[in-house]
């Protein structure tokens, strides 16, 4: 356990970013798609799990030390492989989450049969929320704006 709260520190901002997606998906309401919905409860379901074991890592740092050293010697290996296998899930749950957002279909309306139109506001707006959490466009924006150069500014 040795070098544990260093670890556990450097996965901080790792959580942080994650919860900078939550909080999107949350205050975008285009983002709210069954399949992003559906993606986020995986998501706070392994954030739950995480949370459960890392309660029982501080419940057993916090006690005597002469327990905690047995304890260390016994099951720091577990604790750590555990912990790894919980914020490996996050870290693809994260990905996935991150690529149904990113390809979303946000501002279009519109079926195959008849066409598609889409509010090219809504879609710059929202393809702005996602570039400054993310780091990422929304394909849709990426699209309409080559679009756009093509055909003299119509998306």
């Amino acid at each position: 356990m040795h070098g544990a709260s260093a670890r556990v520190d450097g996965y901080q901002g790792q959580l942080d970013n994650l919860l900078s997606t939550l909080r999107l998906v949350k205050d975008e309401p285009n983002l709210q798609t069954p399949a992003i919905e559906e993606q986020v409860q995986r998501v706070i379901s392994l954030g739950k799990e995480l949370q459960r074991q890392l309660d029982a890592f501080a419940a057993r740092v916090a006690k005597s030390k002469a327990k905690q050293y047995t304890l260390a010697l016994l099951s720091g290996d577990r604790d750590e492989r555990d912990l790894e296998s919980v914020l490996t899930q996050l870290d693809r749950a994260k990905a996935d989450l991150t690529a149904q957002i990113v390809t979303a279909h946000v501002g279009l309306s519109g079926s195959m049969r008849t066409g598609f139109t889409a509010a090219l506001a809504l879609v710059q707006r929202v393809d702005q929320n996602v570039q400054m959490v993310l780091g990422e466009r929304l394909s849709i924006a990426a699209q309409l704006e080559g679009r756009r150069l093509v055909e003299g500014g119509t998306a």
